[in-house]
């Protein structure tokens, strides 16, 4: 896999009702959960993404991409609402914006939030196991 800035990295669970950030360095390997952002518009998440890559002096973004688990991984709405949003993102970030495989992340974040009995939604969690699995094959 390509080489990557040394820093902090942001990974977005996109959704259409919230939106899960994470973050973590790029040294460290280790994604923590930060934030669940509010989809009232796209001007509101770009305004608390923003604040977020300033106040951690993010170096790259991550998100989840969410491919289909059928082989043709044909292009289905969401994708195409996540592929928008890369854009908008890209145009006034200013900062390298990377797509990644997220199947089965909110299903393992479910697990994972039964399991410690965590009350609230998913999204955190998956914003989570996304960075992790990005570092993780990085890493490898």
């Amino acid at each position: 896999m390509a080489e990557f800035e040394k820093g902090k990295v942001l990974a977005i669970d996109y959704g259409k009702k919230r939106i899960g950030v994470a973050s973590g360095d790029i040294e460290v390997g280790i994604a923590f959960p930060r934030v669940v952002i509010q989809n009232k518009s796209i001007q509101y998440v770009l305004a608390e993404i923003q604040k977020l890559c300033r106040e951690l002096d993010v170096k790259m973004i991550v998100i989840g991409l969410p491919l289909s688990m059928q082989e043709d991984q044909k292009e289905n709405r969401i994708m195409k609402d996540v592929k928008t949003f890369v854009k908008i993102l890209e145009d006034n970030l200013k900062l390298k914006v990377v797509l990644f495989d997220e199947r089965l992340s909110s299903f393992e974040a479910e697990q994972l939030m039964s399991e410690y009995k965590i009350e609230g939604p998913d999204d955190l969690y998956a914003a989570q196991i996304i960075l992790q699995r990005f570092f993780n094959k990085i890493k490898a």
